[in-house]
């Protein structure tokens, strides 16, 4: 009685393993969102919503791993690629990344009475980058369809520098080549090795 309410011990270590690794992974994503070079040398703004689009740029390269490793488990295993261990991985983790955006609204002093809206047009936002960054990525023209996916977003409200989004579109490539190495073993572990950034300009962020 006692294991169907509670499950296995096994269940349990398997629950546990599993959340430590999202709350590993996107302590990864955070944590690469803060290099300062990005602020100081790329010029991406060092506002909210700049730090929110460098959030969505990592978790984008890590949800993309996730979905390549689901389509090959899906194919190994005969699955629906929904019912893959990459696929739930990849849903606990939006899950979590979403939970953690409504806590930093909620600490920015976002009311209760607006929270569900915001909320809406952020995930709604998270959605329409990962499109526009998929097609710049898949689009034969010289990184012209990413850099503007780019512009679009990330200096939405300021004038890009060139250098900067250049350097910021090259390091895109860089993510998902990097992205593309990672294996079910390291995921699943919370292990996410991503490529660094070259030492920023200026004192670092606070």
């Amino acid at each position: 009685m006692l294991e169907f309410l509670f499950g296995t011990k096994q269940d349990r270590q398997d629950r546990a393993q599993a959340r430590a690794a999202v709350e590993t992974l996107y302590g990864e994503v955070v944590r690469q969102t803060r290099q300062p070079a990005m602020y100081l040398d790329w010029q991406v703004p060092d506002t909210l919503d700049g730090r929110y689009d460098m959030l969505v740029l990592h978790a984008f390269v890590l949800f993309r791993a996730l979905g390549r490793l689901s389509h090959e488990q899906a194919a190994a295993t005969g699955r629906a690629e929904a019912d893959t261990d990459a696929s739930g991985l990849s849903q606990a983790l939006f899950d979590h990344m979403l939970r953690d955006l409504d806590t930093n609204l909620r600490e920015a002093g976002v009311s209760d009475m607006r929270i569900g809206s915001r909320m809406k047009k952020l995930t709604k936002a998270f959605y329409g980058r990962v499109a526009s960054y998929e097609a710049g990525l898949d689009a034969d023209d010289g990184d012209r369809t990413l850099r503007e996916a780019l512009d679009r977003n990330v200096y939405q409200k300021v004038a890009a520098p060139p250098e900067g989004l250049a350097a910021l579109a090259t390091y895109v490539r860089t993510l998902v080549a990097t992205a593309d190495t990672w294996t079910w073993d390291d995921l699943s572990h919370g292990i996410a090795r991503y490529p660094g950034l070259p030492i920023a300009s200026e004192p670092a962020l606070s």
